[in-house]
């Protein structure tokens, strides 16, 4: 499909600004990583905080409401294994009550950090706006969900749209539908399929590609078993990362098997940090002090080979090079290559213009 390229947007989340160039927003996801539990919940929020995490994520789902067929199954990996159990099921194992995701914001109004949330139903952005959520999320299966779209656009919050196995005709509508609806600040992450997604599944070029095509900021809503794609997508410039956090991400449960660690955390957004600074562009036309000490200390000159005597010429079998940048750097070899010497040179002193004819 032809496509219009559009100018990136920046967008602010409470005082944070999200887009390029600037340093990638992380979302710790707490998805359904606290088994159900409140306090496993909190605590895992409170150490986000302590590593740095700028925002902090839950699920709202609620079974009774989200699985209309009592059959319907769900599938996941663990240890190259695929589990599948009943979808109503495994949902009421993990969700929280309004109620605790209430708690949970609470406490990152107490912490300092940003609280966000999935939303499946109109009810549940309603309650995230009524909490002063600081945005919504629409996962992957709802891209298409075009009335949700337009209630998570008209509740003011920032909107954030996973893109999971969908068309690139289906993405530019969500975001289309989001704007025709009043939403002024889009975030798009592309997501990998698969529960866990496989490296080659993850075509991480998609980031820039989708961010020119949209015009929003675009990052990754990242599966991947591993840390490996965190700094990988942000190389690319993704502008957002989300990633499930875990007490242990080796606990034989959906979801654990590809999020980070809690005690792992500090180091990974540490990494993320420096690969984001590693981006950044240099001024190479002005020099740090820094900069020209070594260039000084480090660039070779011209030095005696031998002891020299007057009229000897500069060429290769009486001249050497050496450390530090003194008298004539090297750089000029071709404008005093056979120009003789005005004076005496003993062994292994520079050679300075003045000793030249």
């Amino acid at each position: 499909m032809q496509s219009k390229t559009m100018t990136t947007t920046h967008i602010d989340i409470n005082g944070i600004r999200i887009g390029p160039g600037e340093p990638p927003y992380f979302v710790a996801e707490l998805g359904i990583c606290h088994g159900g539990d409140l306090e496993v919940a909190l605590q895992l929020a409170r150490q986000a905080a302590a590593a740095g995490a700028p925002c902090v994520k839950t699920e709202t789902f609620q079974a009774d409401r989200l699985v209309g067929d009592p059959a319907l199954t769900t599938s996941y990996v663990i240890n190259g294994e695929t589990r599948t159990e009943l979808l109503a099921e495994h949902m009421s194992r993990f969700q929280l009550s309004f109620n605790q995701h209430h708690a949970i914001k609470k406490e990152c109004d107490r912490l300092g950090v940003s609280f966000m949330a999935t939303a499946h139903d109109a009810e549940s952005v309603e309650f995230l706006k009524d909490i002063g959520a600081a945005a919504v999320k629409a996962a992957s299966p709802d891209l298409i969900h075009i009335p949700l779209l337009r209630c998570m656009a008209a509740s003011g919050l920032a909107v954030f749209l996973d893109t999971g196995s969908a068309h690139l005709h289906e993405i530019v509508q969500a975001v289309s539908t989001l704007r025709g609806a009043g939403a002024q600040r889009i975030v798009v992450n592309h997501n990998p399929a698969g529960h866990p997604a496989a490296a080659h599944r993850h075509d991480l070029r998609q980031i820039p590609r989708l961010m020119q095509i949209l015009g929003v900021p675009v990052g990754i809503s990242d599966h991947y078993e591993g840390y490996d794609m965190l700094p990988a997508a942000t190389a690319l410039g993704a502008c957002a990362l989300e990633k499930p956090i875990s007490e242990d991400r080796f606990v034989q449960e959906p979801e654990r098997n590809w999020s980070i660690s809690i005690a792992d955390l500090p180091e990974q957004l540490q990494r993320i940090r420096e690969v984001y600074l590693a981006l950044q562009p240099m001024d190479t036309l002005h020099l740090t002090p820094e900069q020209e000490q070594y260039r000084l200390r480090n660039r070779m000159s011209l030095v005696a080979a031998k002891d020299l005597a007057p009229g000897d010429p500069i060429d290769l079998q009486h001249v050497d090079f050496a450390r530090p940048r003194q008298g004539i750097g090297v750089e000029h070899w071709d404008a005093v290559h056979g120009r003789l010497l005005r004076r005496a040179k003993p062994a292994r002193s520079f050679i300075d213009w003045s000793d030249l004819e």
